[in-house]
């Protein structure tokens, strides 16, 4: 950014109290710059040899070695030998100079100290504590760092004007403490020059693309500027001609061809030989599985299909009831605002829909509660005004409107030249093969972490046949002769690895069954997301009330779990998984059961399951011991319910507690490594380090979107390893590696007691390397998901997958996206060198006849990481969209302002300490020592791995729910003030004690009404008695 700026290289010698240089315009700036870009010396016993002829003046001799004036200085003052500050450092002894090797750098000579210095007594305290190892993620060695804290500890404690004392008069007030405790070196930098324009926002160290990337000083997310505001004094559409009439005709017209087509596809289905034995086609189709919810939709859903079908073409309408000739581009607009509701309901009858069970799975009760706190299963009343948004069994919205080739239901299979798009297997041959690389910073853990919260977003279940039959979609012909929902991919002839015939000369197709209808208005196709929108632990707890209730205990608040012996609290086991291939192998080792039912489709993601419930039910443990005076009349009375049971309390705010913990993973550790910086600042995405985020919009709905579903969140593909790595305690490799394509739907491995089951999966997750993202995917996906154990030729290719779903939903192509995300559209392949490598644009060249006929997902992989980012400018543009709404449009967002909903200010700090490694540390046997976040690879300066006892924990107490406070084991009743201490007062809100100092008048009576200990132990009498105290 400021590139313009020219370097020069200047001699500090000249300048030794000499300021004349910043006397020349733009010299402050330039000085500011140069430090904010130049690496330091690292502390040693080295110097620059400027420092020998210190402050020498030109044509004089006389000069000043600073190294030895300080040396010099340190005896003057009668400072101790280095070795008795050891001592008062309380760090190991030393009795030789050969006892100093294993604690000074290896690049100290002791033979040199051996000629100086007498005994190791000697040593200067200067000398010896440059000489020391620094300590991992420390520039000091121990002695420097036992020191230099014990000074700042001492400025701190001794300052009676320190910023955070709340001493009266000097007290700042909580609001002005917020705003002090924003300000950053990078912000003054940006507020106190002229040129400097961007600045990283760790401004002590150096510029780094990923972690501290320089931003823009207009920036207000994470550089955040300074609010004076708390500091001022206070101061006294187009319409169709349609009739009602016409609208029952066409969808009385569409019951029955839907009821025709029903009866014809059920005969074709039932001619056609079943296959039960564990494949690719029954292990996607069975992940993919609509619920019982989801089918009632599409039935309606199918209706409104046919029936648009009738009103677009104009068949079976008298000339009178058809439409005037309007472009498609209009019906697309037009079509869903009909009003429909009053006639659907006509013929609901004739849908066969199942009668709701007899426990209400989705109640959406109104008027909505705006007084709890608790989130609902399925995400109904999330918004108070529109209880709807962002609920489970909703459609996606779309960012561009839909590419179906009729505008309206076929997928998008033409180039804009007239042809046949390429067939996503070739593109897939092309763009994605394999070519193995490692990224160098990033752990496996980015992946499996991105999988379990795509899967807490998004699940479009595909289409099945009557009586909820899959779609045998691998004949090619199949959308012809089978149902008008399959869409197979094509093999040609030059595929590497699959025949493009079977042996019997037919030709070779991959299955492929088209997403479950879900529009509930005349129009366009749709498609369903029957999971909530919101990062709310679904995967965990389920998107219904009855999901939910399948996976409790019912006792103390707990999930259910299974006990497995070396595995004390694993996952429940079920039949929820019913292509179970762990089955196959050991009738014992069963499949698990979790909110969300991919939970067994590869051993990283179950082990990652297991973690969250194993954290949920550590919570609520825990807010058993401190709330266990509980009772169910008690609870009535406070919280106004009668359902609200005491165990039910324990759960819900367990998992009120696990949700905010995820959120808060999400927005500090996860994202900022797939985005970097500069789309979070943009997007408005990190987190606040204080206060409450006020930035809620009720207008705004979360829903996720088609361009998230189909292609944005499939990036991690990218980073999946074919093998995943095992690591014992000390993260060294084991040897019984995980192999991906043994294991799909096979929990098999964390069974496996002797190569560590769960643990060793989750140590090798963030131990190991991901792959680097990029548009090359492992074969194990790509020729093998899926495959049939020892099947040859059986398996799905996951990108070819996840082009032809993007068709099928009718996503626009690459193009499109870039013009939206604020990008050039691409007029040529050459265009897009702007954002890719030559060789990427050359793949897509080979691939494509047209650069508009692009895929979005073959394109967005294709782009180079932005700075400091993972992916590139149009995926991060995708994600960034999406996970903005996520925050602003949630109610319970974690750090919500909410009077109704909120943490309490106590309880939100300790939210805001949660990191996945703490949560790991909490949950595995395995994890002893662990970087501080895992999904970097371990670094011994900027990550390096600590003991989980120095990882901040999140304090549980801050929940203790009383009808009084405790501090300093005084009681306080809630409402209540009380003078806790000689000078200080606390008052018991409902969010925690309140205390404030007292300002003292008379010191004299202070002393008459109180003990001289108990005034000696108040920090806040002794600032303002000090003088009458030493008189005593």
């Amino acid at each position: 950014e400021d590139k313009k700026f020219q370097t020069r290289s200047e001699s500090l010698l000249k300048h030794f109290n000499d300021p004349a240089l910043i006397y020349e315009k733009g010299k402050i700036d330039g000085m500011l710059r140069f430090l904010l870009n130049a690496p330091i010396e690292k502390p040693g016993l080295h110097s620059s040899p400027l420092l020998k002829t210190a402050f020498q003046k030109k044509d004089e001799a006389d000069s000043v070695d600073i190294i030895a004036m300080v040396i010099q200085m340190g005896r003057d003052h009668g400072l101790p030998s280095y070795l008795n500050w050891r001592k008062f450092c309380k760090l190991e002894e030393v009795n030789s100079f050969l006892a100093l090797q294993s604690i000074f750098k290896p690049s100290v000579n002791i033979s040199d100290f051996e000629r100086l210095y007498e005994s190791p007594e000697d040593i200067d305290v200067f000398v010896g504590g440059l000489s020391e190892q620094p300590a991992k993620g420390s520039l000091l060695g121990p002695t420097f760092a036992c020191l230099f804290a014990h000074q700042m500890a001492q400025t701190k404690r001794g300052d009676r004007f320190w910023y955070e004392n709340f001493v009266s008069p000097s007290a700042f007030t909580v609001q002005q403490i917020d705003e002090i405790r924003k300000t950053t070196m990078a912000r003054i930098i940006c507020d106190n020059t002229d040129t400097v324009t961007h600045v990283q926002h760790h401004a002590f160290s150096l510029p780094d693309d990923y972690g501290n990337c320089p931003l823009s000083c207009n920036s207000t997310g994470i550089i955040q500027p300074f609010n004076a505001k708390s500091f001022k004094d206070e101061e006294k559409l187009t319409t169709l001609p349609i009739t009602k009439e016409t609208i029952e005709k066409v969808i009385r017209l569409g019951l029955n061809q839907w009821q025709r087509y029903e009866e014809g596809e059920g005969r074709r289905i039932s001619a056609q030989i079943a296959d039960t034995s564990p494949s690719a086609l029954l292990s996607h189709a069975l992940l993919m599985a609509p619920k019982k919810e989801s089918i009632d939709i599409a039935r309606t859903a199918s209706v409104l299909r046919e029936a648009t079908n009738i009103l677009v073409t104009g068949n079976g309408l008298n000339k009178d009831e058809k439409l005037p000739g309007l472009d498609v581009a209009t019906l697309q607009k037009i079509l869903p605002q009909i009003d429909i509701g009053s006639v659907i309901g006509n013929f609901t009858p004739f849908l066969a829909r199942d009668p709701l069970p007899k426990e209400q799975c989705l109640p959406e009760p109104l008027p909505c509660d705006h007084t709890s706190k608790y989130r609902s299963y399925s995400g109904w009343c999330n918004n108070l005004k529109n209880p709807k948004f962002g609920n489970a069994f909703t459609q996606m919205r779309r960012l561009l409107d839909p590419a179906y080739d009729d505008g309206f239901d076929t997928p998008r299979t033409r180039s804009v030249l007239g042809s046949e798009l390429p067939s996503a297997r070739k593109i897939s041959n092309i763009v994605h093969s394999d070519a193995p690389k490692f990224h160098v910073k990033f752990t496996h853990m980015l992946m499996q972490f991105g999988q379990i919260l795509d899967h807490d977003m998004m699940h479009s279940p595909i289409s099945r046949g009557p009586k909820n039959t899959i779609l045998n979609c691998s004949s090619c012909d199949s959308a012809q002769t089978l149902s008008i929902h399959c869409f197979p991919i094509k093999i040609e002839p030059d595929d590497p690895f699959f025949p493009a015939k079977h042996n019997d000369g037919r030709p070779r197709c991959m299955p492929f069954a088209r997403s479950l209808l879900a529009q509930v208005s005349l129009g366009y196709r749709n498609q369903l997301n029957q999971l909530t929108s919101f990062l709310d632990a679904s995967t965990i707890y389920g998107s219904t009330q009855c999901e939910a209730n399948k996976l409790r205990l019912f006792s103390d608040g707990k999930l259910n779990f299974t006990d497995l012996g070396f595995n004390k609290e694993a996952l429940p086991q079920g039949n929820q998984e019913r292509d179970c291939r762990s089955n196959l192998q050991n009738r014992q080792r069963k499949c698990f059961v979790a909110g969300d039912e991919r939970v067994n489709e590869q051993p990283g993601l179950t082990a990652i399951h297991n973690l969250f419930l194993r954290e949920h039910n550590r919570i609520a443990r825990y807010l058993k011991q401190i709330n266990n005076f509980w009772t169910d009349e008690k609870l009535f009375q406070v919280r106004k319910s009668p359902k609200m049971k005491k165990s039910e309390l324990y759960f819900q705010e367990s998992r009120r507690i696990n949700i905010a913990q995820l959120q808060n993973i999400i927005y500090k550790e996860w994202l900022p490594v797939v985005l970097g910086c500069q789309n979070m600042e943009k997007w408005g995405l990190m987190p606040q380090t204080s206060g409450y985020f006020e930035g809620y919009d009720d207008q705004c709905d979360a829903t996720i979107s088609q361009e998230m579903s189909t292609s944005a969140f499939r990036f991690g593909h990218s980073l999946i390893r074919g093998v995943f790595s095992r690591m014992n305690d000390q993260f060294q490799n084991m040897t019984n590696h995980v192999n991906l394509t043994e294991t799909f739907s096979n929990p098999s491995p964390v069974y496996d007691k002797n190569s560590g089951h769960m643990e060793s999966i989750l140590m090798g997750l963030i131990g190991a390397s991901s792959m680097a993202f990029d548009r090359h995917i492992v074969t194990a996906v790509r020729n093998h998901l899926f495959a049939k154990p020892g099947g040859p030729l059986t398996g799905l290719d996951l990108p070819a997958v996840n082009i032809q779903r993007a068709r099928d939903h009718g996503v626009q192509g690459y193009n499109a996206y870039r013009k939206y995300c604020g990008l050039r559209k691409a007029s040529t392949f050459s265009d897009l060198r702007d954002t890719m490598t030559s060789e990427a644009v050359t793949a897509l060249e080979t691939a494509y006849s047209h650069v508009d006929d692009i895929d979005l997902f073959p394109g967005i992989m294709s782009e180079s990481p932005t700075r400091g980012a993972l992916v590139g400018p149009t995926l991060a543009c995708l994600i960034g969209e999406q996970m903005q709404r996520l925050k602003k449009c949630d109610r319970f967002y974690y750090e919500t302002n909410d009077a109704m909903v909120r943490f309490t200010p106590d309880q939100l700090v300790e939210i805001r300490k949660a990191s996945l490694s703490r949560m790991i540390c909490d949950n595995s046997e395995y994890a002893v020592n662990i970087q501080p976040n895992v999904f970097l690879m371990p670094d011994d300066l900027a990550n390096s791995p600590m003991s989980c006892s120095e990882l901040p924990e999140i304090d549980l107490n801050k929940w203790v729910d009383r009808d009084y406070c405790l501090v300093d084991e005084r009681v306080v009743n809630r409402g209540k003030t009380k003078r806790i201490t000689p000078c200080v007062t606390c008052t018991c809100t409902l969010e925690g004690p309140e205390c404030h100092s007292i300002t003292i008048d008379d010191c004299s009576r202070l002393l008459r009404d109180y003990s001289l200990s108990d005034i000696q132990k108040d920090s806040v009498c002794l600032i303002q008695c000090s003088q009458h105290l030493k008189k005593l």
